[in-house]
């Protein structure tokens, strides 16, 4: 999308956003312009038209070999998942995406994943979630694509009789972090290194350096050891 409709689809102008989507589809039937307009069609509700825009998309990136292109395409079906209310699906799918994403990719396109991956925990739960990541990052393409229904759970204690229609409010965290970007510092602040850390939480390193940035970017600080001194001060450990 170009520079003019990407501005629009921040401020929600989607009438603004399809026509410059249309627009530059028009001109080329790449990756990068069917992936904007698969999102304008998301924006719009068109189901059909979003689906077959992101299988074009990743129908390319996989003639062509190109693992990026086909990391944006699956988050794009996770998004498509998310609007259909199927967030397993939609955590497999990031799951599997996850382990393709650019290393290079911008900020930008970062921060919306890491974005969009926490709204689809939040709604999951971290168990949950947890489970249908880890399994996505198993699945090929086609098999995170096709998968369908919860993960099957391990049993543990049985449901205590507090189990009710109502989710508890999600905690809140100083200095704007978010729930897994806690779950990072806490980890990091044991002294586990990035490695450690991505294996723990079943993510790859560049993950965990994503959230390590972004933690030090919040809490104003340019270390390991800053930002364990601030976990501790704040007892988050």
């Amino acid at each position: 999308m170009s520079s003019l409709g990407q501005f629009a689809r921040r401020r929600g102008d989607n009438t603004q956003t399809a026509i410059w989507a249309e627009k530059n589809l028009a001109l080329t039937r790449g990756p990068f312009q069917l992936f904007d307009a698969g999102q304008s069609a998301l924006d719009q509700g068109d189901v059909a038209q979003v689906t077959a825009l992101f299988q074009e998309g990743l129908s390319l990136g996989q003639e062509n070999g190109d693992v990026s292109d086909i990391a944006y395409f699956l988050r794009g079906f996770a998004l498509l998942a998310v609007v259909e209310k199927q967030p397993q699906k939609a955590a497999r799918l990031f799951g599997a995406a996850e382990q393709l994403f650019p290393g290079e990719a911008d900020l930008l396109a970062q921060t919306e994943f890491e974005r969009e991956v926490e709204q689809v925990r939040a709604q999951l739960g971290e168990k949950a979630f947890a489970a249908a990541w880890a399994e996505g990052r198993t699945m090929t393409p086609e098999q995170a694509l096709a998968a369908q229904g919860p993960v099957t759970m391990p049993t543990t204690a049985p449901a205590g009789p507090s189990s009710g229609p109502h989710a508890a409010k999600a905690p809140t965290y100083p200095a704007g972090l978010t729930a897994r970007e806690v779950e990072v510092l806490r980890l990091v602040a044991q002294g586990l290194t990035d490695a450690q850390v991505a294996e723990h939480l079943i993510v790859s390193p560049r993950t965990v350096n994503f959230h390590l940035t972004s933690i030090y970017s919040k809490l104003q600080v340019s270390s390991r050891a800053a930002a364990t001194r601030f976990a501790i001060e704040q007892h988050l450990v």
